[in-house]
């Protein structure tokens, strides 16, 4: 299998166990990991990134944005999502995902997402002068137009050339269960996020920040991939039997400890492929 790592988890690992961002990019190709995903900021130096990249034997997997279709007008909503595809060309990337911006209080749910439709259309129809897929994650925040699997169904229907980023750790957060948002989004899925989550406060940071509540309030904690309650080992033999052989990108924002949580990873990835 493609294994990726979210290149902020090289940052958080180069900090916590002060390495260079070079010697933690390596780290990560020794176990496996030959992508990553990015966030947009972090390759405005496209030049500078790029020549780091290459030496590491890293190539870029999905580039991923926020944008506002609620408020932005169409003409500033395009020339960010223009700025994105290119960044995707670039780097060879043909994925991205987009964040599409959050609900307002005060205002029907039905007239926002509309909204939130037509910014996805209209980007999903540019990505194709550019080679480029857009996508959509379950996102964890109630707020958000991807949060809950029927949403997701809903934007997916009416989006055309619209695909599906698959967390598997999100929808923990609406108390949602991974397995069945999977055989209602199945169909549209271009890229994997492995995130598994954990009510374990023994992986809290010593900040006691990288804990967040579900809409129970239970407080989850990030896990290494097939090392908490979400049971990803299931869905990944989901994937693999259903055909999918793409990207499988670790995530694990706020690990108290990225480096071992970026080897366990990998390890129980390459692990569970093995056995199916």
């Amino acid at each position: 299998m493609k294994l990726s790592v979210f290149y902020e988890h090289i940052f958080e690992a180069a900090q916590q166990s002060g390495i260079s961002v070079e010697a933690a990019l390596e780290y990560a190709k020794v176990c496996g990991i030959d992508f990553l995903d990015c966030d947009l900021w972090r390759l405005s130096d496209k030049e500078g990134q790029k020549s780091l990249f290459d030496k590491c034997g890293m190539s870029v997997s999905c580039i991923y944005a926020h944008f506002d279709f609620l408020h932005d007008s169409a003409e500033q909503s395009e020339q960010k999502y223009r700025g994105l595809f290119e960044t995707a060309q670039y780097f060879g990337a043909k994925k991205v995902l987009c964040i599409p911006g959050f609900f307002e209080s005060g205002r029907e749910k039905s007239e926002q997402m509309e909204l939130f439709c037509e910014g996805i259309s209209r980007m999903c129809e540019v990505a194709k002068e550019y080679g480029v897929t857009v996508t959509v994650e379950d996102f964890d925040d109630i707020n958000s137009p991807c949060c809950k699997m029927e949403d997701i169904r809903y934007l997916l229907d009416r989006c055309e050339g619209l695909m599906y980023t698959f967390d598997t750790g999100n929808f923990r957060y609406c108390l949602e269960d991974a397995e069945k948002a999977y055989s209602l989004l199945c169909d549209r899925i271009a890229h994997v996020h492995l995130k598994d989550r954990s009510y374990d406060a023994a992986r809290a940071d010593k900040a006691g920040s990288n804990g967040k509540a579900d809409l129970s309030g239970a407080v989850m904690y990030p896990a290494e991939v097939c090392g908490g309650v979400i049971g990803i080992d299931k869905l990944i033999k989901k994937l693999v039997a259903d055909g999918y052989d793409g990207v499988l990108a670790i995530e694990h924002f706020g690990a108290a400890e990225q480096i071992l949580y970026i080897k366990r990873s990998a390890e129980n990835i390459l692990k569970t492929t093995e056995r199916i």
